[in-house]
Order: C-alpha cells, then structure tokens, then sequence
C-alpha cells in the first residue's frame, strides 16, 4: 500500500550494509552492521521475553550491553513450569514438554547473569515520577562519554516520552532503532510525524517495517512501525531512496502465520 505524500518524510535512504540482528519474526531488527561493528555499547530500553537481538549484538562485537525493563520477572516462567509441573503429573504433557519449560527459565537466568549484561529493573520515561524510573540522563550517566552506543527502543508507547531527549543525547547516539505504536489513534499519529521530523534533525532512516501484529491505516502508515535510524555524520555523499518494504531475505513478519505488512513510496513525489 503507498504512503500518503505527507509521510514521504519518512523515506529511507540506500544503505549497503543492513543486516539482521535477532529471530526472523517479532524480535530481530534490521541494521547498519559497519556502524555496530564500530559501536562500544549496545543500550536495550524494553527486554520483553525475547533477547535474540541483544545476544546477537553480543556474539557479532563481543561488547556490553545495558538493558532496562521493569517488567522483566521470572514470575511467568515459574508460573508456566508449575502448570507443566501438574500436567507431567496427570500425565498430559512428556517430560520433555517440562523441561523446555525449565530451560526457558535457565537461559533467561544465565543471559542476566552473563558478564556481558547489565540489567536495570528500571522503567524509562521522562520526567521522573516514581522511584523505579529513569531518564537518559541517568541513562548516559552509567556510559563512558567516549563510547559509541546503539540504542534500541521497544518500550510500549513509552517512546513519545523520551524522544526530546533522544533528540538532546543525539551526539552520543551511532544508531537508532525504535518501534513506534498507536499510530492509527490520531493524536498518537500527530505526535509521532512532528517527533520524528524533530529526530530527523540529528538522523537519517535507513529502514523501515510495519510490525503485522497490528494493523495498517487506509493512509498507508502501520499502526506498528519499526524503524532505523543513523547518526547524521554517517550520511553518504550522495543521497539515494529506498521505495518499497519490505526487503527480501532481511525482512520477515513478526507474526510468521500472516502476511507482512506493505510499505510502498512512490517514486514521482
């Protein structure tokens, strides 16, 4: 489906070096590997049960990663093996059924345990209003000011809160990924154009993808959008665009039963 003219604001431009960090559905994202590769930290705002992205980080650089959730527990996975528990007792499930349950506990365990993850049970918003919050203020107080840091944000709305200082922090930013929500509702539609017009100031995108979760608007725009962005001291020369999402063998649904999401620019405007 095209995009409205008034979102040709959103077009990416040509990268040569996008690749693929994480699982090939809800999870993994699409980046600038010369840019990761030079990167000294990863920061992670929004864990969710799935960490195939910062792992991935961690086995291409070798380097640390910070993340912050505040939901993070292991409350559901005790919950799913005590249930898998009763079942393998009444004879419902295999033992082998259980323990995926108990593995699934053990990785996450041995991931926030790994030398190479800083966890904070943290929620990050602006401004700070409870004890359990955080800003990137905080944020970047925690990081060396010579570090080059990627930072990814999936943190479920919260992102139109931080976005000012985002824009604020933006020379000590490489690399951007944030996933945008509620983009059908219209006060979240309008919010999201002026913020990542704002963004655009400091970066330029260079992929998009609408997460298939949710739905796509008559105007185009995902009601989930997924996008890149990078440092504007890394712009190439000469500007070309990208036109057409998704891309073959980088992009893949996140939800793999459903058809993923059409992003289309046209060419003559």
């Amino acid at each position: 489906m095209y995009l409205e003219k008034k979102y040709n604001f959103l077009k990416p431009i040509k990268n040569n070096y996008l690749v693929r960090l994480g699982v090939k559905f809800d999870g993994g994202y699409v980046i600038d590997s010369k840019i990761i590769n030079c990167s000294d930290k990863l920061v992670s705002f929004g864990l969710g049960t799935d960490w195939s992205f910062e792992l991935d980080f961690i086995k291409l650089t070798g380097n640390k990663i910070h993340i912050y959730d505040y939901t993070t527990t292991y409350r559901p996975y005790l919950k799913n093996i005590l249930k898998y528990l009763r079942r393998f007792v009444t004879l419902r499930v295999s033992y082998s059924d259980l323990r995926i349950k108990i593995n699934d506990l053990l990785k996450l365990k041995r991931f926030l345990n790994s030398s190479n993850v800083k966890f904070f049970k943290e929620k990050v918003t602006f401004p700070i209003n409870n004890k359990n919050d955080t800003d990137l203020a905080k944020v970047f107080s925690r990081l060396d000011h010579k570090e080059n840091i990627v930072l990814k944000c999936d943190i479920e709305g919260s992102e139109y809160k931080i976005i000012e200082q985002i824009h604020n922090f933006s020379h000590r930013i490489d690399m951007l990924i944030i996933e945008f929500h509620w983009l059908n509702k219209s006060d979240k539609e309008k919010i999201f154009v002026e913020l990542v017009k704002k963004l655009k100031e400091k970066f330029n995108i260079i992929h998009l993808h609408g997460n298939n979760y949710s739905t796509q608007s008559k105007n185009g725009l995902p009601d989930v959008l997924e996008i890149t962005f990078t440092n504007l001291k890394f712009a190439p020369n000469e500007i070309e665009y990208k036109y057409e999402f998704p891309i073959k063998d980088l992009d893949f649904p996140n939800d793999n039963s459903r058809e993923d999401i059409k992003i289309l620019f046209k060419q003559d405007d």
